[in-house]
């Protein structure tokens, strides 16, 4: 198959050398400035997985049919890098591992019934173009089709965008399982999920809490359990997110997701902090917390410690030094 990785950040170069060690035909989208420091090798550093280097080509625009775009950008940075494929494409499957809640409905607009639901748990740090050091131990994609998708719109938007139900479950539940079984031979997790909503909510209350917290703190995971008050911010925060979930008919068990905040290692970090500490403009701040915050109000439900915690974060982001190499980082958005 073809691949195609818009934004070569961490997800995209770790996820990007998966299917080309497995054979399949990769092209990352850079922008020029990143291209032009791209030597045409994944270099993929890591002490848990061994490392691994795989050729893989670059453009700065796609132009070239492929089976499957994997849009790996952040949220700041979506629209610019949509504008570097070319509108007559049309991949078979279009995957988003974008973080927050808002994101479907745009990629839906464009690409209709063949954009999925997608997220990602990895935790991999992009060092240098091409380079990428992969720090967790799992790599696990969750994927939904949106035939009666509930994340990102009313049966009536859906079908405006052309994501209507006359391509059905059937097409639909077969790129879902070749996109699993594709996944799955190139060493990376995959979990096929009935519920596109599902597949956002269940990553993001574990992702929003850790990301504010450590924002906040201003270092890892380590950092916030050695401050008591910060850390009990954390498992309220988590708490809140899940009653949030469950409000938009997202069950989530938080024993769960407080029993893995508690066992997760203590250099766990997360790329919101570490772009709020090098000064990269804009964050994906507002896309982790104003969809959750703005349900929270929708649905009636009390969310003081994300609300505090987000306001740390803000805070956090605001004092933050921007130093000269990294404010033109996203230009008006734009992807890595």
């Amino acid at each position: 198959m073809r691949h195609a990785i818009l934004g070569a950040g961490g997800v995209g170069l770790a996820l990007g050398a998966a299917l080309a060690r497995a054979g399949h035909e990769v092209v990352l989208v850079m922008r020029e400035s990143s291209r032009a420091r791209y030597r045409g090798v994944i270099d993929v550093h890591s002490k848990l997985h061994g490392d691994l280097a795989v050729e893989a080509r670059a453009v700065e625009r796609l132009e070239e049919p492929v089976d499957v775009l994997w849009v790996t950008v952040k949220a700041p940075a979506l629209d610019a890098a949509l504008a570097r494929v070319a509108p007559r494409l049309t991949p078979d499957s279009v995957v988003p591992l974008l973080n927050g809640l808002d994101h479907p409905r745009s990629l839906r607009t464009r690409f209709g019934p063949r954009q999925l639901v997608g997220a990602i748990l990895i935790e991999a740090e992009r060092t240098a173009p091409g380079r990428v050091t992969w720090n967790s131990l799992y790599a696990e994609v969750s994927l939904a089709t949106t035939d009666g998708d509930r994340a990102g719109g009313r049966p009536e938007d859906r079908d405006r965008a052309g994501g209507g139900p006359e391509r059905g479950a059937g097409t639909g539940g077969r790129r879902l399982g070749g996109l699993a079984e594709v996944l799955t031979d190139a060493g990376l997790g995959c979990t096929p999920e009935r519920d596109p909503a599902s597949v956002l909510w269940r990553k993001l209350v574990l992702l929003l809490p850790l990301a504010l917290a450590t924002t906040a703190a201003d270092g890892p995971l380590g950092i916030v359990r050695r401050r008591p008050e910060l850390s009990a911010l954390l498992r309220d925060a988590a708490r809140e997110a899940c009653a949030v979930a469950a409000a938009d008919t997202v069950a989530v068990d938080d024993r769960n997701l407080l029993h893995t905040l508690d066992t997760l290692p203590g250099r766990t970090d997360t790329s919101l902090h570490r772009d709020v500490a090098a000064g990269v403009r804009p964050t994906e701040l507002a896309a982790l917390t104003e969809p959750v915050l703005r349900r929270a109000r929708d649905h009636h439900v009390a969310v003081p410690a994300l609300t505090e915690l987000a306001r740390r974060a803000a805070e956090r982001e605001r004092q933050a030094e921007v130093p000269a190499s990294h404010r033109s980082t996203y230009r008006k958005g734009e992807t890595s």
